[in-house]
């Protein structure tokens, strides 16, 4: 089993495709490129951590797509999932999720990425839709209540799509962000992840 991160597909969201420039002629486009590179890359028995924005404006077209996307699906909600607690009355919409596909829905998580060569060590990481401070495009930061509180954990996250793929947060902090904008419009291994964030920390 090979677990898997990725953030920000925005199935069904046609103006995303504009925003950031993404190859793809229309929505119906980009919703089955996503599924068909998701699937080239995921078998059935991996595990998948989805970090947020998975899909907007027609979410029930979105959700029924979980069913057609390999591997076990772990949501870590963003702020245009509608079960996220930055929509209102979110909470009432995580069984909808957990139907649709997902196995678990929740705000953040903590995970351990295995170690990456004879001898390395494994690395407790942070997931979080948000980086510890930054946004896509708007200055005024709209979500800072549901950030973690930078303390030095390396952090994976999605939300700024095209601004960065890895960034030091304003205390030092390794974030990597695996939006399929910045990696290929495919969700990417632990093991890559792992070594990216190795590759970006200060010596």
């Amino acid at each position: 089993m090979t677990t898997y991160f990725t953030s920000d597909q925005h199935f069904g969201h046609a103006n995303i495709i504009r925003y950031c420039d993404r190859p793809f002629e229309g929505v119906d486009d980009m919703d089955e490129g996503l599924i068909a590179r998701w699937n080239e890359t995921v078998d059935v028995d991996d595990e998948v951590w989805v970090l947020g924005d998975y899909s907007l404006h027609d979410r029930d077209k979105g959700l029924s797509y979980l069913r057609r996307l390999n591997g076990t699906k772990y949501l870590v909600v963003g702020n245009h999932d509608r079960c996220s607690p930055s929509q209102t009355d979110g909470s009432l919409y995580v069984p909808k999720y957990i139907e649709a596909g997902f196995t678990t829905v929740v705000t953040q998580a903590e995970v351990v990425l295995p170690a990456v060569q004879s001898g390395g060590e494994d690395l407790q990481v942070l997931l979080s839709h948000y980086p510890y401070a930054g946004e896509s495009h708007a200055k005024q930061d709209r979500h800072q209540r549901f950030r973690y509180r930078d303390l030095g954990h390396p952090l994976i996250c999605g939300h700024v799509h095209t601004e960065w793929k890895t960034q030091l947060s304003p205390r030092g902090t390794v974030q990597v962000n695996v939006g399929v904008d910045q990696w290929d419009f495919r969700p990417v291994t632990a093991e890559q992840v792992h070594r990216t964030i190795l590759a970006a920390t200060p010596a």
